[in-house]
């Protein structure tokens, strides 16, 4: 094959459908049929969208990246290393894990977890044989009393990239270009005929205990309530005094 035929066929590969947002790390697929979210008990679990009933649950990541095609991609952080995370593909239909990526680096600032100070999002689809994964991580100030207008800026930070990963081996190549909108996904509170309902509650003051959110999420049709299933926590704490 010539390579002005190679490059025709690469171009003539259709973009595989994306999946819906409907809250955070909560994502509807392309058919409508699965929402994939963070489980309870740890991990990505898949949930019949008119059952409310888990189809498959994988604890080879913990926080979703994106739907796209036959894949779910989710995302796992460095315990050691704040300002490095991983994507790992996991085949939509069986929840199996297909390949887990090398280190996607950041800034040393940056952090993957939303705290006191910082926050990140990342996303990620496919592009033919690999995947594209835009990230973006912010910090400012979180303290407590007003600060003035040096202090802000100087706590004021921001940072973004794209990485492609090899949907065989998990190579990461960086791209030197910066994250399209569009490329964070489309988010809607319905799809299809259902709509979706995202609640977190503030935990309550228990000593000894970690504060955790409870979250859940709910499902109806026409008015009428489906199901409704309790999703991962998050940490929280109180802002400074």
């Amino acid at each position: 094959m010539s390579l002005l035929l190679l490059i025709a066929a690469l171009a003539a590969e259709p973009i595989p459908a994306r999946g819906t947002t409907v809250g955070n790390d909560t994502i509807v697929s392309p058919d409508g049929k699965t929402v994939f979210a963070r489980a309870k008990e740890g991990g990505i679990e898949a949930i019949d969208t008119e059952t409310g009933k888990s189809l498959w649950a994988n604890k080879d990541a913990d926080k979703l990246a994106g739907v796209s095609g036959d894949w779910v991609y989710a995302w796992s952080a460095d315990a050691k290393k704040p300002n490095r995370f991983r994507i790992v593909a996991l085949e939509a239909a069986t929840g199996k894990t297909g390949v887990k990526s090398d280190d996607i680096a950041m800034p040393d600032w940056a952090r993957t977890w939303k705290s006191g100070g910082h926050s990140f999002r990342t996303a990620a689809h496919s592009g033919g044989r690999k995947v594209i994964v835009v990230w973006q991580a912010n910090a400012f100030y979180y303290g407590g009393a007003a600060p003035t207008e040096e202090i802000l800026e100087a706590a004021r930070k921001e940072a973004m990239g794209v990485a492609s990963v090899d949907l065989k081996t998990g190579k990461v190549t960086v791209e030197d270009r910066k994250p399209k909108a569009e490329e964070y996904g489309a988010t809607a509170a319905k799809v299809g005929e259902i709509e979706y309902k995202l609640e977190e509650q503030l935990p309550g003051f228990k000593p000894g205990a970690a504060r955790v959110t409870k979250v859940t999420l709910s499902a109806g049709k026409d008015g009428k309530p489906l199901w409704k299933r309790e999703l991962a926590g998050n940490p929280w704490s109180p802002p400074p005094p």
